[in-house]
């Protein structure tokens, strides 16, 4: 509660005993006019303190830096080497004078060390001052939000343009070994940094966040090989190629070499000389007779590795394989099961501003509130309402329709199918056969597509999602106009496209006359013109899309000569 101070009432009442004295008032209007001047005075006085706690309020609320939130995901699959860095998204700190900032991370460490090593460098902006002295704060997060271990305040001065000073280091072995859990939850590291003014306390700061995460694709197939016990070398030869397999991008070819040894051994030889692939982690299984996995080992390549070619051992020699041929060869046929994770060269940037934190609460009890109300309040939440719209599709609650294909019927509910599908929501309300009828016949799909699309429509996830499924789900997506789903399915064909699946997407494209999707295919084959045109399948879209491959072979020919007139010009 606000109130005069002694000193404050003294004088007043100083003053009124003063006025009184001179005048001639009744008692009774000499009490009033007391009563009077004390109120106004008390109000008066409460309104400069308060004037004055609403200043100081504002200042204390006022940023003084900010926070900055970086999750790097699929970290195991980087395939950047020692001394090679990434770096974050570039944030501005508004509070700082509007200058710009990013964190660059060599995951593999510098030359003469074996640590996770961080930098905090300035970017160059229009805005803020040539030069400015900071203090900062670099932390490693957990699954929770919480600090691993607290690191040195640093204080620097750091200029508009070429800036960069080292903030914090973790050993390798700590961060993706013995304490991976902790430092690692599903493969993403979180860095936090604090900047904030020199003079100031490290409260009251802006949150940023931001998110770079590394593509990965993951493949597996089972390869099979038949008479594998008669299999030998020919004469005058040390190995025999048994079999080989492409997808596109890796090519794999399966060896009985005697040049490693005496002994026969059988080894996978892995190449690739797509600039695109620059990690590979490969692991192979041999499946025995009772459908067990007896694992050959896991092991990571890195580009330079592909282009030369790697020699994988499955079995330190072939007579292993034939001591146990009724537990290894039934029927005479070695079954390996392969499973392959590799990276591409593009990785994803995201940035965004989370808000402020206020000065009233430290910055650490604020990460960590961040980290639960966005992390796991709202997505358990989520998840709590996608299982029950899960249970009602799989159990077929309190359903009024059913969508039938020519094998299979399928239960489902009118206005969840409303509410996402226009196609649906017109269907149940106008009059049409559907409505009155409760059955929706869909002769054109295959009932593994209708399963796929209704599964995204009450749960809004897709499994197990291949290219032909994609493209089959793309299709039913446009049909029924769920332009989230097709969205989806969309990204997922961009992003997995290669030389023998390009010409696939094109015709889709073409045939939903999507010109977003056609677009990115154009470019596709523009920058792998060579793979393309040398697959069968663009020799088959010659013949059956004659006017679409005209219209690529055109795209590159005119961009041929354009980067000829480059050079010439040049």
């Amino acid at each position: 509660m606000i109130s005069l101070s002694d000193l404050q009432l003294t004088a007043w009442c100083t003053l009124l005993f003063t006025f009184l004295t001179y005048t001639r008032l009744p008692l009774i209007s000499w009490y009033s006019l007391l009563i009077s001047v004390l109120t106004h005075t008390i109000l008066y006085f409460s309104s400069l303190d308060v004037a004055s706690a609403s200043n100081s309020t504002k200042n204390d609320g006022a940023a003084k830096g900010c926070i900055f939130l970086w999750k790097i995901e699929n970290l195991s699959y980087c395939w950047l080497k020692k001394e090679e860095c990434i770096q974050s998204p570039v944030f501005t700190a508004d509070s700082l004078y509007g200058t710009k900032w990013s964190i660059r991370l060599f995951p593999k460490g510098l030359k003469n060390n074996n640590s996770v090593t961080i930098f905090l460098k300035r970017e160059k902006d229009y805005c803020g001052p040539n030069t400015i002295q900071v203090k900062y704060q670099i932390t490693f997060l957990d699954k929770d939000g919480s600090v691993l271990e607290y690191k040195p305040i640093w204080e620097n001065r750091f200029a508009r343009e070429h800036s960069v000073y080292f903030c914090a280091c973790e050993r390798r072995e700590k961060v993706s070994g013995n304490e991976r859990e902790s430092f690692l939850p599903k493969d993403t590291l979180t860095v936090q940094c604090k900047i904030w003014k020199k003079d100031e306390k490290p409260t009251g700061l802006d949150l940023l966040s931001g998110r770079t995460m590394f593509k990965v694709h993951r493949r597996s197939f089972v390869w099979r090989i038949d008479n594998f016990s008669t299999l030998k070398p020919g004469p005058g030869s040390k190995f025999v190629l048994i079999d080989k397999f492409t997808d596109g991008l890796i090519n794999f070819h399966l060896v009985l070499n005697e040049e490693l040894g005496s002994e026969k051994k059988l080894v996978m030889d892995i190449r690739s000389f797509d600039d695109f692939i620059k990690f590979i982690s490969f692991k192979a299984s041999i499946i025995d007779s009772e459908g067990k996995r007896v694992n050959c080992g896991n092991h990571e390549y890195f580009d330079g590795d592909l282009k030369k070619g790697i020699l994988f051992p499955l079995f330190s020699n072939k007579n292993m394989l034939m001591n146990k041929i009724n537990l290894y060869l039934p029927n005479d046929v070695l079954s390996l099961d392969c499973e392959y994770v590799f990276s591409a060269v593009t990785s994803s940037n995201e940035c965004a501003r989370c808000g402020i934190i206020c000065s009233s609460t430290t910055p650490e009890t604020v990460t960590n509130k961040s980290e639960i109300n966005v992390e796991k309040e709202e997505p358990a939440l989520t998840s709590v309402l996608v299982n029950d719209l899960k249970s009602m599709y799989h159990n077929s609650i309190l359903c009024d329709v059913e969508l039938r294909t020519s094998t299979q019927t399928f239960p489902a509910h009118k206005a969840i199918l409303s509410a996402r599908s226009s196609v649906f929501r017109r269907m149940f309300s106008s009059d049409m056969k559907e409505k009155n009828s409760g059955r929706v016949d869909i002769t054109d799909l295959e009932a593994e597509t209708v399963h796929r699309m209704l599964t995204y429509v009450y749960t809004d996830s897709l499994e197990d999602l291949q290219m032909e499924s994609a493209s089959a789900l793309y299709t039913a997506a446009d049909k029924y106009d769920i332009p989230s789903l097709k969205h989806r399915c969309s990204s997922f064909l961009k992003y997995n496209m290669y030389a023998n699946t390009a010409c696939d997407v094109l015709a889709l494209a073409d045939m939903h006359q999507d010109h977003d999707l056609k677009s990115a295919v154009q470019d596709y084959i523009m920058e792998h013109g060579k793979e393309v045109f040398n697959t069968p399948e663009w020799k088959r879209f010659m013949e059956t899309n004659l006017q679409l491959a005209a219209d690529v072979m055109y795209r590159n020919v005119s961009r041929q000569e354009l980067s000829e007139e480059k050079i010439s010009f040049c």
